[in-house]
């Protein structure tokens, strides 16, 4: 069974992804704040669903090269 994008985001975090969520936020300038949707959003959801917001907002803290995964179906 495929868990829809909306399910995965109405789960709480769980310790782990707590965990790196706080590790880059702390990589994040002083005036950038990571909301608990958005955090969810890093950490359950491929970067290809991220809004371009979101990508922007953490684009200096991360390397978006990690993130991408090659996708068969492409």
């Amino acid at each position: 069974m495929k868990i829809s994008s909306r399910e995965l985001l109405e789960a709480p975090l769980s310790p782990h992804e707590a965990r790196w969520v706080g590790e880059l936020a702390d990589k994040l300038p002083d005036d950038v704040d990571l909301t608990f949707e958005e955090s969810k959003i890093l950490t359950r959801l491929s970067i290809r669903e991220w809004p371009d917001a979101l990508v922007l907002k953490v684009k200096d803290a991360i390397d978006i090269e990690d993130f991408l995964v090659e996708d068969p179906d492409e």
